[in-house]
């Protein structure tokens, strides 16, 4: 999105409501601070999505994923909105949400293993 031939930030927020299903309030308090960040944004989104090694889909499962996981319930809707839009179904969505849920339990234990070696070699001490 060189600046020379780039939508309005207008155009750029009606096509993020467009591809998301809903209104994109988070971009639309953000343009009017700093619109730049939106051009990023949505140049960001572009670049990623028109990367040719992972399909369409299963990027739009891993941003539900991603956003269950980091527990922001405002872009887990949105990702899933513009999901089914996209042509995701909604048990797809689910399983994804399933797989966010098992990779942050294991990260749950992941966490816990340092304290729990220490715990056995204290008990290994008395």
């Amino acid at each position: 999105m060189g600046k020379e031939t780039r939508p309005l930030i207008e155009q750029v927020l009606q096509m993020m409501e467009k591809a998301s299903g809903g209104d994109p309030r988070p971009m639309r308090v953000l343009a009017r601070i700093e619109p730049e960040f939106v051009y990023e944004q949505a140049r960001s989104r572009m670049f990623i999505m028109d990367q040719p090694h992972i399909p369409g889909k299963y990027k739009h499962l891993i941003m539900i994923a991603v956003a269950a996981a980091v527990e922001s319930q405002m872009c887990t809707t949105v990702f899933m909105r513009g999901a089914k839009l996209a042509g995701v179904t909604k048990e797809e969505i689910a399983e994804a949400i399933m797989v966010a849920r098992q990779a942050r339990a294991s990260t749950i234990f992941a966490t816990a293993v340092e304290g729990f070696e220490a715990l056995l070699e204290d008990a290994s001490g008395q």
